[in-house]
C-alpha cells in the first residue's frame, strides 16, 4: 500500500524534529557539566572578606580565595575567579575554611578525625601566624578564638573517666584543653577546663 505524498511529508518533519531536538539537547550538556563543577564551591561572608572555597575533585581538601571587600554590602558573585588584588591560598594539607575573626581567617587542616589542624592567617599580611591541634567548635569575638586544644597529658581513670571504655573499644584517648588565643598579640590562654576524648 502506498504512502500519501502528504504522509510522507509529515514523517520527514517528524524525523527533523526529532534529530533538533537530539542536537539541541546535547548542546546544552556543557552548561550541564558546569552547574555540577560549580557545586563544589561555597561561599563565606564577613564584614571586611569575601571566601570562596572550591573543593578539589581528585583530592581532599580544597583551594581557598580570598577577595577584600571594598564596604560590608559589597556583593561578591560565588564563583572562583582569581582577581587582582585577591588573596589565593592553594590546598596543601587538607584546608578548609572553618571561620572568620575581625582580620584573620582559620582554617581547619587535616583528613584525620578530630583533633585536626588548625591554621590563622592574617588577612592583612597575608601570612600564617598561627598553628594548632583544635576539636569541636571554635569561638570567635572579635580576633580572638576559644577551642579545645591538645595537650601532653596521659589519660588515667582519673582525668578520663571512659578510658576504660575507649580501649575496650580499640580506641585511643587524649586529654584536650580548652584555651583562648588573641591572634592579634598571638597569646594563648588555658582556661583551666579539659575534656576527655577518643581518637582512632
Amino acid at each position: 500500500m502506498r504512502m500519501s505524498k502528504a504522509l510522507v511529508m509529515i514523517l520527514i518533519a517528524a524525523i527533523l524534529a526529532v534529530a533538533v531536538y537530539f542536537l539541541h539537547t546535547n548542546a546544552r550538556v556543557p552548561s550541564i557539566q558546569n552547574t555540577v563543577a560549580a557545586a563544589g564551591v561555597e561561599c563565606h561572608d564577613s564584614p571586611k572578606y569575601f571566601l570562596i572555597q572550591k573543593s578539589l575533585a581528585d583530592s581532599v581538601g580544597s583551594d581557598i580565595l580570598v577577595k577584600y571587600k571594598t564596604s560590608p554590602a559589597q556583593n561578591i558573585p560565588c564563583a572562583y575567579a582569581a582577581a587582582s588584588g585577591d588573596f589565593e591560598i592553594p590546598n596543601v594539607s587538607a584546608e578548609y575554611f572553618l571561620t572568620f575573626t575581625d582580620n584573620f581567617l582559620v582554617l581547619d587542616s587535616g583528613t584525620e578525625p578530630l583533633p585536626r589542624g588548625l591554621i590563622a592567617y592574617d588577612l592583612r599580611s597575608r601570612q600564617i601566624v598561627f598553628t594548632d591541634t583544635y576539636a569541636q567548635s571554635v569561638e570567635v569575638a572579635g580576633d580572638t578564638i576559644t577551642y579545645f586544644s591538645k595537650t601532653n597529658q596521659k589519660p588515667t581513670a582519673q582525668n578520663c573517666p571512659d578510658l576504660n571504655t575507649y580501649t575496650t573499644n580499640g580506641l585511643g584517648a587524649v586529654i584536650m584543653s580548652k584555651v583562648t588565643v588573641d591572634l592579634n598579640l598571638l597569646t594563648k590562654n588555658d582556661t583551666g577546663a579539659t575534656e576527655c576524648m577518643a581518637t582512632q
